[in-house]
């Protein structure tokens, strides 16, 4: 499917694995032996990442380094169910997610042992070029990718760089930045069609989004800047904007996620609810694919 492309979350994954969020929340608490009766509640994860990382490092002298090499290590674990594939046989060449296991690398037989960072700039800590290529896909690992620990992104510093990565590639230009290209802001590259797809960012201005398994708290601020300052562009007529962005999600949780749904509307991304039966995700996840497939 041309012009299309997809962004998944790790709730795919949820649908078959019964290693959740939580367990490695529990499983990063024991290995920078903190107590699991750190009060977590009303913190965002990147918060607590840093509460959790500093208490460690001082404590234990604990490097982040050694942190997310164990989140590596966890996620090496983990194992493609029949969505991943299912959204491979979509068709649709680039598929962005935050995830930071190769499942979909593995769905595509890609040899992990060949897998590298394809990325037209070679970052070592932020994801704004990073992807992984199969025969057919462009896995665009935002958040990171297992085979590079210090990509993964996790706290409240990394978060924060990242967004200041994104700014500039997108609203200022990167001039200085990078040695082997300065890339002018994304209004010049767009009017100019001089846009050259070297960063799933591109993705977002120009191709149709399909967002699933991906709960998008607030807490995800560079996204929500990115859906923001794309909403901006168009409410102000910048430069021209032409693609759509779709977020599905379960019709059991629409009362709940009202203030979400509401940010997304106001920030011109369609919102589309899906029947959860129970906690049958399988089913879930197949009916968005298939309503993807079938052009919604």
């Amino acid at each position: 499917m041309k012009n299309k492309a997809l962004l998944i979350g790790n709730d795919i994954n949820n649908a078959t694995e019964s290693y959740s969020w939580q367990d490695l929340i529990n499983g990063l608490l024991d290995y920078a032996k903190i107590e699991r009766g750190l009060n977590q509640k009303n913190k965002p994860f990147p918060m607590l990442y840093e509460e959790i990382y500093l208490n460690s490092a001082k404590k234990y002298k604990t490097s982040e380094r050694r942190l997310k090499k164990y989140i590596a290590s966890q996620t090496r674990n983990m194992k493609p169910n029949e969505l991943h594939k299912a959204i491979l046989d979509l068709g649709i060449e680039n598929i962005i997610t935050t995830n930071y296991d190769l499942s979909f690398e593995k769905s595509a037989d890609l040899d992990l042992k060949k897998c590298r960072n394809k990325g037209f700039i070679k970052e070592s800590l932020y994801s704004v070029f990073r992807y992984h290529q199969t025969n057919k896909h462009k896995v665009w690992h935002i958040h990171g990718s297992q085979i590079a620990p210090n990509s993964i992104t996790l706290g409240y510093e990394h978060y924060s760089g990242f967004l200041q990565q994104m700014r500039n590639y997108v609203a200022t230009g990167t001039k200085g930045n990078y040695s082997k290209k300065d890339f002018l802001p994304m209004a010049k590259r767009i009017k100019s069609e001089d846009v050259k797809y070297e960063s799933w960012i591109d993705l977002f201005f120009t191709h149709d989004i399909y967002i699933l398994g991906l709960n998008l708290d607030f807490v995800e601020m560079h996204l929500w800047w990115l859906l923001t300052y794309r909403a901006r562009v168009m409410v102000e007529k910048r430069f021209p904007i032409n693609n759509k962005i779709v977020y599905f999600y379960p019709s059991k949780y629409e009362k709940n996620s009202r203030h979400k749904l509401e940010m997304f509307k106001v920030n011109g991304v369609e919102t589309i609810p899906e029947k959860l039966h129970g906690n049958y995700k399988l089913k879930y996840y197949e009916r968005i694919i298939n309503r993807i497939k079938n052009g919604i």
